[in-house]
């Protein structure tokens, strides 16, 4: 059986791991944020579970790249790969989009992200029409 992606409580354990502390909560405000100052991760409250997954991913690899708190540019276009990647297996994306053709949104359901990890993903690998 393959190997599933990464779930929400699987993340939390690797940022805590990672940061050496447990994700802060917050209400209001940006999606998630990298504090590379204090080594935490903070993350909205509320959110659905395929956002708080994408944000969680994307935030982690803020921290493995040990990228300022104040990154922008090439820094979030690295960490929007690098969440893809983590949370979208091949197969699974060409077993989505075969069932759902170009419906980014209902590709992004069915694996569980975001529709702008899915279009991080397809703009990453070489050769997928865009």
């Amino acid at each position: 059986m393959p190997e599933a992606t990464p779930s929400t409580e699987d993340l939390l354990a690797l940022a805590e791991l990672l940061t050496g502390s447990s994700v802060r909560w917050y209400r209001g405000g940006p999606k998630g944020e990298w504090d590379s100052d204090a080594r935490r991760i903070s993350v909205r409250h509320g959110m659905s579970d395929a956002q708080t997954r994408s944000t969680l991913a994307h935030e982690l690899a803020h921290v493995i790249h040990a990228d300022p708190a104040d990154c922008g540019g090439a820094q979030e276009a690295r960490a929007d790969r690098f969440a893809a990647h983590l949370l979208i297996r091949v197969e699974d994306f060409v077993r989505a989009e075969t069932v759902y053709g170009g419906d980014e949104d209902r590709i992004a359901e069915e694996l569980g992200v975001t529709r702008h990890l899915v279009r991080a993903w397809k703009r990453s690998v070489a050769g997928h029409p865009d």
